[in-house]
């Protein structure tokens, strides 16, 4: 007894195709993984370092996925925001920003924390914050950006929300701006967990959206994928020939 393998030239092509994008997500998970794994090694190496000052002239903080930084001036307690879409152990809630200006000048967002969703999404948690000068620290990182943004900018020029807290989503520096109506710093001070006046503070990388052990599980269903793919490809074109 005997095989033919005589596949089409459309099944070669679909099977080709197929395994090519399949072994591709696998490999694109396999590297989100591993740099979400690297960004909370320098989440933790960060914390370790002795933190600069930071002011309105200090320059751009970029290439580095944290710096640990001390903070000097006033939180505008009654100008607060609450970016919504964050979770914790799979739950709902909002990361609230409360604006600090600098006692050299400039704004700066400071991320204190995250807060649950309330029995109503139109009814949103109280806010206090310290009144007066403080001096505090944390991490300065760059704004968190959302995997696909859509539209625009979130604040037309000129105005200025008349309710606050307001919720935001993903905002940019150009947003915050317009929020404030003056610059604000491109950037957030994640405030350190031993810092009074904050709510739940995790600021490992992992756990926002999917952590590293995902992706990887992500991997390995897209590789599963392509070796079904193969396999049904073979034992539909393999025929015994009498």
């Amino acid at each position: 007894m005997r095989w033919s393998f005589r596949p089409s030239k459309w099944s070669v092509i679909g099977a080709v195709a197929g395994c090519i994008v399949t072994v591709y997500l696998g490999i694109w998970q396999i590297h989100r993984g591993d740099a979400k794994q690297a960004l909370d090694r320098q989440y933790a190496a960060a914390a370790q370092q002795p933190p600069v000052e930071l002011q309105a002239a200090t320059a751009p903080l970029a290439g580095l996925a944290a710096t640990a930084v001390t903070v000097h001036g006033e939180y505008l307690a009654e100008r607060q925001l609450l970016l919504d879409d964050q979770a914790q152990n799979g739950m709902a809630g909002y990361d609230v920003w409360t604006p600090l200006r600098l006692a050299g000048g400039g704004l700066v967002i400071v991320n204190r924390g995250w807060v649950p969703h309330g029995a109503s999404r139109q009814i949103l948690p109280p806010l206090p914050a310290p009144a007066g000068a403080i001096s505090l620290h944390g991490l300065w990182r760059s704004l968190p950006e959302p995997g696909v943004r859509l539209g625009g900018s979130v604040c037309a020029p000129g105005h200025v929300p008349a309710d606050w807290p307001r919720l935001v989503l993903y905002p940019t520096a150009a947003d915050l701006a317009c929020f404030y109506g003056e610059p604000v710093m491109a950037g957030e001070v994640l405030l350190a967990a031993d810092e009074p006046a904050g709510y739940v503070r995790d600021w490992q990388v992992s756990t926002q959206g999917l952590p590293p052990m995902r992706h990887y599980a992500y991997a390995a269903q897209w590789f599963a994928f392509a070796l079904t793919l193969l396999v049904l490809f073979i034992k539909l074109n393999l025929k015994r020939k009498p």
